[in-house]
């Protein structure tokens, strides 16, 4: 019980102090990045620290950690009440367990506050086509479309069904029906996500992500019966953008 009670008060604690990413790593007390700075804290952790709270972790996140340990790497989110959200990239290293949190706020983010170009916002106002955002990690894609989702919610009677993996942003309910399908948890695979979502009634489908070329069949499709569709690709530029879908 201590350590469950120290990991969440470490996690409250960097959240407190506006952290970004949250670091769980055998050899170094649990850190995290701030304003471009690592801060540690507590005592440094030895393997079976790491192990213990990440196994805390896949029990706040309901997640079987069989997983972890088969496939030695894991994407998923959780919530913490009265703390926030995380979305976890839980690894090996040097044969013990490790983990990166990202912090993802409960708040969805303000364009205008992030300097979105009014042009990419303005994207919300249509109601049919194929909306990519494009860029490397790190990058803001899936902010820029949090704000997107955000912005048809509030002013539009529609259907919004989100395929992600995993989710980042929680919408509510406003003008908007909203329906959030995390992949693996909620459905399968994107691919299956997404024929499935053609038969809910959608108007606007956002896609995390476009891992291969059924999916990118499949979105097009959508996008070419009348949805609007919202993905993203990892890609420097519009021409790369182009060979990655004709390849």
């Amino acid at each position: 019980m201590g350590v469950f009670l120290d990991l969440k008060k470490y996690l409250a604690d960097a959240v407190n102090d506006h952290a970004s990413d949250i670091f769980i790593i055998a050899g170094k007390e649990i850190s995290y990045s701030s304003n471009g700075k690592i801060i540690s804290i507590g005592a440094r952790l030895l393997p079976p620290d790491t192990e213990t709270m990440i196994c805390q972790i896949y029990d706040f996140a309901g997640r079987d950690i069989d997983i972890l340990k088969k496939d030695h790497d894991d994407d998923f989110s959780f919530s913490l009440a009265n703390v926030g959200r995380f979305r976890v990239n839980a690894f090996m290293q040097r044969g013990s367990l490790a983990a990166v949190l990202k912090v993802v706020l409960f708040q969805l983010p303000d364009p205008e506050v992030l300097r979105i170009p009014k042009q990419v916002i303005d994207l919300y106002e249509r109601n049919k086509g194929f909306v990519l955002v494009t860029g490397p990690t790190g990058s803001g894609k899936s902010t820029t479309l949090a704000c997107l989702i955000d912005k048809i919610n509030k002013t539009r009677e529609a259907h919004i069904i989100t395929l992600e993996d995993p989710l980042e942003f929680l919408h509510k309910h406003d003008k908007s029906i909203v329906s959030q399908r995390e992949i693996y948890m909620d459905t399968p695979s994107y691919e299956r996500g997404l024929r499935a979502a053609l038969r809910e009634a959608p108007n606007v489908i956002l896609l995390g992500e476009m891992r291969d070329f059924e999916t990118i069949s499949i979105a097009m499709s959508a996008a070419e019966t009348g949805q609007l569709v919202f993905s993203t690709l990892h890609t420097l530029g519009a021409a790369n953008t182009v060979d990655r879908i004709v390849d």
